[in-house]
């Protein structure tokens, strides 16, 4: 179950692998240990679905650097996976403020 806050990203294992390895060139920014982790874990693991804090995601999404076209496609991905937590938040706040006002 998808808490409040969490992004979810299904990657190939191949778009996995291209992350790990933009993350290792990425310059250093606030919660990268935490996703390069949260990333080598899921490779272990054989795993697909990623599950990252929102915030984290997007820094990672300001600062994946698409060296090829697997990272590329992960950045992507992960955008849109972003985008979408955004409007499902912003979607439950207009809701209740329509509650609210009526």
């Amino acid at each position: 179950m998808a808490s409040e806050g969490d992004l979810h990203v299904r990657w190939t294992r191949a778009e996995l692998v291209a992350v790990r390895e933009a993350i290792e060139v990425t310059p250093l920014f606030e919660g990268r240990a935490d996703v390069r982790e949260t990333v080598r874990r899921t490779l272990r693991a054989n795993g697909r679905n990623v599950v990252l804090d929102v915030t984290l995601g997007e820094r990672l999404a300001r600062h994946l650097v698409p060296i090829d076209m697997q990272t590329a496609i992960a950045k992507v991905k992960l955008l849109r996976a972003v985008r979408d937590v955004r409007r499902a938040e912003e979607l439950a706040a207009h809701a209740a403020s329509s509650v609210e006002a009526a």
